[in-house]
């Protein structure tokens, strides 16, 4: 399954998920072994790698007519959200996108979805939130061709274009 943007709009596959693409983000941390050393006050941190990134997309759901409603939108959005493969897992998506790359981030998982509205527009603003997939087998292969991580080719599904690649 593919994520993609192009020109303000998110698709998931070769279908348009409701709503306009405001922003999209990736952060990153490095992970640390911390203990505790007798005699010595706080923790000595030993760096260890790095933590799965954090992919967000924030949307804006217009409501543009009496039945294309941003409560019908967010419907939509909410089965995307709590879609699953054939053993009921949720379902892990191959990105596609030159800032994803440039982070070397391969594959995501749909983990959360945040809504809010306000009293004053009929608009609802949602955060969809991933998280980066990393299969075990990646790592060992990783490892044995001595590759830096995320550059291991995955199969296609998550499609986010960026300006560059439209």
């Amino acid at each position: 399954m593919f994520l993609t943007f192009n020109h303000g709009t998110v698709s998931l596959g070769k279908e348009p998920l409701p709503g306009i693409l405001l922003n999209l983000s990736v952060d990153g941390c490095v992970t640390y072994d911390q203990a505790e050393e007798d005699g010595l006050s706080g923790k000595t941190k030993t760096p260890l790698g790095w933590d799965d990134a954090d992919v967000s997309i924030t949307m804006e759901l217009l409501s543009d007519s009496d039945t294309d409603t941003c409560y019908n939108k967010l419907r939509t959005l909410n089965r995307v959200f709590k879609g699953y493969d054939r053993q009921s897992n949720p379902q892990v998506f191959t990105v596609v996108n030159a800032h994803l790359a440039a982070r070397d981030v391969d594959q995501i998982v749909f983990e959360q979805l945040v809504s809010r509205e306000d009293d004053k527009t009929d608009t609802i603003i949602v955060a969809l939130k991933f998280k980066e997939h990393k299969p075990p087998i990646q790592g060992v292969e990783q490892r044995a061709v001595g590759s830096a991580p995320g550059t291991t080719a995955g199969e296609p599904g998550l499609v986010i274009p960026t300006e560059n690649s439209r």
